[in-house]
């Protein structure tokens, strides 16, 4: 088994993003970065749009439902 001797917070970020460079090139370095500073992150859901289920799960109330009226249901 091999153990690695530098962790990433050792590594200084100029030294990594010079690496990346020098292994990929500038433009193809600059690409991926802008890909992912314009990517979007997914939302998490609202504590309101989760299942009573999972609510429970988490510690939270279940949500109060008004009652149906019966030409509702199908």
């Amino acid at each position: 088994m091999t153990q690695t001797l530098l962790s990433v917070e050792e590594i200084p970020p100029d030294i990594t993003l010079t690496r990346l460079v020098d292994r990929h090139g500038a433009w193809a370095t600059l690409r991926a970065l802008a890909g992912v500073l314009w990517r979007r992150r997914p939302r998490r859901p609202r504590a309101e749009a989760l299942p009573d289920h999972l609510r429970r799960d988490i510690g939270l109330p279940p949500v109060e439902q008004a009652p149906r009226h019966h030409w509702e249901v199908r």
